[in-house]
């Protein structure tokens, strides 16, 4: 018998052939190839004596190891015990090569699902992305989850700008209010003060007195005016924080202004005096203070207390001050950038039950607004302006978060 053979018949050693312990259907992987060495292969052949090799052959076909050996004799080398190396590719014979058999799925450091080994999982993975580049959020590989992967959400807990503050105040209303409010009575403070110097003057002249008689009526008009120009704004400014408060919705809850012009002129006495006394300077601390005077008699969903402002005048100062001057120095044009801090300014300090807000600075946006609006009211000799306003607290309402 020839040396190192599988089975029976051919010389030299070869792969296949018949006799004793040859695998069913004619032998194992086939005839080597002319010229292979004597005694090499795998392993003895069944039932004679060992040549070289790691061992026996188990009985039956080899069961897998690293796939096909190279074309050309075997050169001997590691066979792998009975049963299979690392674990034998499914479906039977390896088809050849070191890497996976055709129709594999792709990945992994050994043998395909069935097998064992570090091979990765079916349907593909590894340590590579998944087949086909750009695999849709959810899959395997490298894609983000689904619902923003390593993103941060959008807006995480702020909301969305224009959804927490909603204004829907009516130019025609605030309209009424500034003629019922504002321009009544002061048209009617100066037919009174009219009145009384009309009537001293002809009391005067009549009686012929010197002007003994006007004096008493030139005074008493001269309180009127006064007590005119301190209440009428009094009275307005308080029904316009009515009106305003009456058109917000903060959080999807109706706010409610409840305070007094009373009140609010004892709150803000002293805080004018102090502005005319300094310039104009403590006009930050007085603009802090009113905000906060007005949150305290606000209603939000019925209640008062939830609305508060957490600002300083010292913090606004520095902004109101470069801005001033900037605006000075613009001709305006700058009045549109501090009116954003001071809106910014405004919300950011302001906090419905200990949520604050955000806003959106968009000078160029308010910018246009506030021009159109003028335009529009000095075409109109005034009477757009209650439009107007309406319009630029829409704009910072849409830009609240």
């Amino acid at each position: 018998m020839s040396q190192g053979n599988w089975g029976g018949g051919g010389p030299g050693g070869g792969w296949g052939g018949g006799g004793g312990g040859q695998p069913p259907g004619g032998g194992g992987y086939g005839p080597p190839p002319v010229g292979a060495p004597p005694g090499g292969g795998y392993g003895p052949p069944p039932g004679g004596q060992p040549q070289g090799g790691y061992g026996q052959p188990p009985a039956g076909p080899p069961q897998g190891g690293y796939g096909q050996p190279p074309a050309g004799p075997p050169q001997g080398g590691y066979a792998q015990p009975p049963g299979g190396g690392y674990g034998p590719p499914p479906g039977g014979q390896p088809p050849g090569g070191y890497g996976p058999p055709g129709g594999q799925p792709p990945g992994g450091y050994g043998a395909p699902p069935g097998g064992g080994g570090y091979g990765a999982p079916p349907g593909g993975g590894g340590y590579g992305p998944p087949p086909g580049a750009g695999a849709p959020p959810g899959g395997p590989g490298w894609g983000a989850p689904p619902g923003g992967g390593y993103g941060a959400p959008m807006m995480g807990s702020q909301g969305a700008f224009g959804s927490r503050a909603v204004f829907s105040g009516d130019g025609g209303k605030l309209f009424a209010t500034y003629l019922l409010y504002a321009m009544a009575p002061i048209i009617g403070a100066g037919i009174v003060v009219a009145i009384l110097f009309g009537t001293g003057a002809a009391i005067d002249s009549a009686a012929g007195t010197g002007g003994a008689i006007a004096i008493p009526f030139m005074i008493l008009a001269g309180l009127v005016l006064i007590a005119a120009m301190v209440a009428v704004p009094l009275v307005f400014m308080n029904k316009f924080l009515g009106f305003y408060f009456e058109a917000l919705t903060l959080d999807g809850h109706r706010c409610n202004y409840v305070g007094t012009a009373g009140g609010l002129l004892k709150s803000q006495f002293l805080h004018l005096w102090l502005i005319q006394l300094t310039f104009g300077i403590y006009t930050p601390w007085a603009l802090v203070n009113l905000k906060k005077w007005t949150y305290e008699n606000v209603e939000v969903g019925g209640q008062r207390g939830r609305l508060t402002f957490e600002g300083d005048g010292g913090t606004l100062f520095g902004t109101y001050l470069l801005g001033m001057i900037l605006t000075y120095c613009t001709l305006g044009i700058y009045g549109a950038w501090l009116a954003n801090d001071i809106f910014a300014f405004y919300w950011e300090n302001t906090k419905l039950d200990g949520r604050g807000f955000a806003f959106k600075k968009d000078p160029g946006g308010f910018l246009g607004t506030y021009i159109l609006t003028m335009l529009l009211s000095y075409c109109t000799g005034g009477i757009y302006l209650p439009w107007g306003i309406c319009n630029l607290f829409k704009w910072e309402a849409e830009r609240v978060a």
